[in-house]
């Protein structure tokens, strides 16, 4: 059953899982100082609500050609985060970031407006009626320029202009970097078409200070400059209503002046595991869908090579087998971390294999592989008592083992109790083998001393697991913060889970 569609309005963090119907307002391409590149747009639905999301830079090959300013589509599977930005394109309070399992498919929707303006009027600007960390549409005519210089190939070309609507009031604007080019060949290549309006696209509005007075600028890559472009209404109304205001501008008064290797820590190859209690609160949306083409005769994900579906392991399977990979962020009341549920594990959960799911969803006519079943959602809402494993270079733990007794888990809960509020794992430095579902992970337990004035966040228990794992199958999805626009994740240096601790008589057993 086909999840229903959603409004933006709705959007919040509490799931990944969400399922809209837009159309692109504006899409544009931030390169970072290390020269890494992510698209950031602008979405809005039919109720004209709107969106922020970002494509991280891992993702930029997929989507750059696939997502079109005008264009509408169905979105779904998006990592959803707090607008955090420092100038917000929209006043939504989250953004949503792609990832892996996203899907996007082009439609064509008519209920969806083909343009939509945030605008603010110059009176407005002028009486303070705005945000200055909102970024905002302004239409205007150009009455003067005041300054121009222009250096090719650089980001300091500079335009400043006064700018005027149907209030005829007037407004300072300084356009910098390509937007100034921009302008001043539209002036050099079309001076006959007289008279200027101009629309400017999450714009800027810089309060007065000092010397410097009420400004209108460019947000530099976020912001985008249409120049009497009569195909938007507002602005072919504004034209004609000011034709008899504004000045014939010519470029005389414009005064030009010519002026790969990557290196890890060999902490990424250690190891521990960690028992806790947790409750299973929402799907995180990972680098695919909710399962992965498995191999016939292990649990390793196989490739098509030379038409032969071939795993790690160099078996061959004629089919591959899909079996159950979830993400899932957990909670154990104080603090949330994500887990990775397998195949073994996820059909005790849900009752039914991924095959058997993916063929019923077949048979419907409605299935696509990056749609989170319902029947996933049984899942949710349980307390489990979970064995996982960790690696520092992972943003997640992979569970090996669960137990949802409830005398077991108030067992645990018991000899949790302690005086730090939480326990650090610290890795062992043993090698990493191959496959974590085929060996049994056997813990030894070294524990220190205690410090007689121990931060609540110091280690109380020191503890060194050997235990295999599977590396190929791990993953390290972007979660929803500050650093989520990252290619990877940034290493972590520990993992502390409220209440975590390794249990001396107590084995999770798959």
């Amino acid at each position: 059953m086909a999840r229903p569609i959603e409004y933006i309005s709705s959007i919040d963090d509490s799931k990944d899982l969400w399922k809209v119907v837009v159309r692109c307002k504006h899409l544009w391409s931030v390169t970072s100082s290390q020269n890494r590149e992510h698209l950031e747009l602008i979405l809005f639905d039919s109720k004209l609500d709107l969106i922020q999301a970002i494509v991280p830079s891992y993702l930029v090959s997929k989507f750059k050609t696939h997502v079109e300013v005008g264009c509408s589509y169905i979105m779904q599977n998006f990592k959803v985060s707090s607008n955090d930005f420092s100038f917000k394109s929209t006043d939504h309070k989250f953004k949503l970031i792609f990832c892996g399992s996203t899907s996007v498919k082009k439609v064509q929707l008519s209920e969806i407006p083909l343009n939509h303006l945030k605008l603010i009027g110059i009176n407005a600007i002028i009486e303070g009626k705005y945000r200055t960390n909102l970024l905002y549409d302004i239409i205007g005519g150009v009455t003067e320029i005041s300054q121009a210089q222009i250096i090719p190939d650089n980001n300091k070309s500079k335009i400043v202009f006064s700018l005027t609507d149907m209030s005829k009031h007037h407004v300072q604007c300084t356009l910098w970097g390509k937007l100034a080019v921009q302008l001043n060949e539209y002036y050099t290549t079309h001076k006959a078409d007289g008279s200027i309006v101009l629309l400017l696209m999450n714009a800027r509005i810089k309060e007065p200070q000092g010397n410097y007075p009420l400004n209108v600028s460019n947000a530099w890559n976020d912001t985008k400059l249409l120049i009497n472009d009569l195909s938007i209404e507002e602005v072919k109304n504004l034209k004609e209503k000011l034709k008899d205001d504004l000045p014939t501008l010519s470029s005389s008064s414009m005064k030009m002046e010519t002026t790969n290797t990557s290196v890890f820590s060999d902490l990424d190859k250690f190891e521990t595991t960690c028992v806790t209690v947790a409750t299973l609160e929402k799907f995180e949306c990972g680098q695919s869908g909710w399962y992965y083409d498995g191999c016939s005769e292990c649990t390793k994900s196989v490739t098509l090579k030379d038409g032969k579906f071939m795993c790690y392991s160099k078996h061959i399977s004629s089919e591959p087998v899909p079996r159950f990979k979830l993400e899932v962020l957990a909670s154990d009341g104080k603090l949330k971390y994500k887990f990775v549920f397998w195949d073994v594990d996820c059909v005790k959960l849900i009752g039914k294999s991924a095959l058997q799911m993916k063929l019923d969803l077949m048979e419907t006519g409605d299935f696509d592989p990056l749609e989170f079943p319902y029947e996933l959602d049984v899942m949710l809402k349980k307390e489990l008592a979970i064995r996982a494993v960790f690696q520092p270079n992972k943003a997640s733990l992979s569970v090996i083992g669960f137990k949802a007794d409830e005398v077991l888990r108030t067992k645990i809960k018991e000899m949790f109790k302690c005086e730090e509020h939480t326990s650090k794992i610290v890795v062992s430095t043993d090698d990493t083998r191959d496959d974590m579902h085929t060996a049994s992970c056997t813990p030894t337990i070294s524990t220190s001393e205690k410090q007689s004035h121990a931060d609540p966040q110091t280690v109380s228990d020191h503890i060194s697991i050997t235990a295999d794992y599977d590396p190929s199958v791990a993953n390290s999805a972007l979660t929803p913060s500050k650093r989520s626009i990252s290619e990877t994740v940034e290493e972590l240096d520990s993992a502390q889970l409220s209440s975590t601790k390794i249990i001396r008589d107590i084995k999770l057993e798959k």
